[in-house]
């Protein structure tokens, strides 16, 4: 069976705006097969980031195909329980790429990123990340 991925905002916005981004042809042909995922803390990231209406418009029809990770209480509960044993691990992150990537492991979705967070995340959490996500780490 083939692996579902999720796309953080970092990959996303070069995606967006740059042609032919590092990840482009690979998000291209997941979002064909309609095994990409997406959560509302990224989805409102990227709307927010829209340089126009017009821009804003393109973002939500782009993105409205893509499968949808809920935040419920019990993932909400989860991440905070995550975000706790890393803190108790000296490893501090934002509260969104804890989110991210506590709805990746329940969901078994591999993380395409290019933020150093979720490098930090991994070494302590069971999370899959796509391989080429440790050459865009910033």
């Amino acid at each position: 069976m083939k692996a579902d991925y999720f796309v953080d905002t970092s990959v996303w916005i070069p995606y967006f705006r740059e042609a032919g981004s590092e990840h482009g042809d690979l998000i291209d042909g997941l979002i064909d097969e309609g095994r990409i995922h997406i959560n509302g803390t990224v989805f409102a990231e990227l709307l927010t980031g829209a340089r126009s209406p017009a821009e804003l418009d393109r973002l939500a029809e782009a993105l409205a195909g893509l499968r949808f990770v809920p935040v419920d209480r019990a993932s909400s509960e989860s991440a905070g329980r995550n975000g706790f044993a890393l803190k108790k691990k000296g490893v501090s992150v934002p509260l969104s790429d804890l989110v991210i990537a506590t709805g990746c492991i329940s969901h078994g979705l591999v993380l395409i990123e290019a933020d150093r967070h979720f490098e930090a995340i991994a070494a302590h959490l069971p999370l899959k990340r796509h391989p080429r996500a440790e050459f865009g780490s910033r």
